[in-house]
């Protein structure tokens, strides 16, 4: 039901590729089995990318970033911040799944103390009666 993995998002720059210069290096956190670590790679020079000659914008490229970017970042915070809601309704979810099954065998087992006990008494009343009874027949 559930599957806790903890994960690191990098959410600016918004793709490393091309804009790195030369000799920079790249680190990237990543798990395995747990485990957490840290890859460095190296990259070249980056070939400068240029729009096509016929591609036409209506606004500057930056004011478009400029308006885009805020709710890129509000879309991200709120998506990590459901997946928190989430992740603690679910470890809710699952500690009273285990107190209800706990509380269950916690009955069962109350269930059948009481019966032996409630077992007991009777088999001692009826030993009580048969050796009444049997006293009343030598005497």
């Amino acid at each position: 039901m559930i599957a806790s993995e903890t994960s690191a998002r990098t959410l600016l720059p918004l793709s490393a590729t091309g804009i790195e210069s030369e000799g920079d290096e790249i680190f990237q956190l990543t798990s395995s089995s747990g485990d957490i670590k840290v890859e460095k790679s190296e990259t070249g020079a980056a070939a400068p990318k240029e729009f096509p000659a016929d591609m036409i914008f209506e606004q500057d490229p930056v004011q478009i970033l400029n308006a885009i970017l805020p709710l890129y970042l509000n879309g991200q915070i709120l998506r990590t911040l459901q997946e928190s809601v989430a992740s603690e309704l679910a470890a809710r979810m699952q500690s009273m799944q285990a107190a209800s099954d706990n509380a269950g065998e916690l009955a069962d087992e109350l269930s059948m103390q009481y019966n032996r006990a409630r077992q007991a008494a009777v088999t001692a009343e009826l030993l009580e009666i048969v050796s009444g009874a049997a006293a009343i027949e030598q005497g």
